[in-house]
């Protein structure tokens, strides 16, 4: 809890945010299920978009067109990349964070 203190405490120094502000934006203390929102979108979201690419990918080789259906495979290989890393920056953010900050 000390890490998200200092780190709200670097936003606000940082932006110029008075004290009372981000405080009073979260007076329940209410919380975000974010282990439920990863995992829909590892369970629905993600299969339904390779899927999607499979078809846009198989329907331009069918058609002869192989540099568009590479140029496409290349660019969703790039995506997953991202969004890969985004997952590892998601689970390891905090340590990050720790050996950014010094805390």
């Amino acid at each position: 809890m000390r890490e998200v203190q200092m780190l709200t405490h670097v936003i606000q120094a940082t932006a110029g945010i008075p004290d009372g502000i981000l405080a009073a934006a979260d007076p329940g203390g209410t919380t975000l299920n974010t282990d439920g929102i990863v995992g829909f979108i590892v369970a629905k979201i993600v299969p339904i978009l390779l899927a999607v690419v499979g078809v846009i990918i198989l329907s331009r080789s069918g058609k002869g067109q192989w540099s568009a259906a590479l140029t496409t495979g290349g660019i969703a290989v790039l995506g997953i990349v991202f969004i890969a890393g985004a997952g590892l920056l998601f689970a390891f953010g905090e340590s990050i964070a720790r050996l950014a900050l010094g805390g």
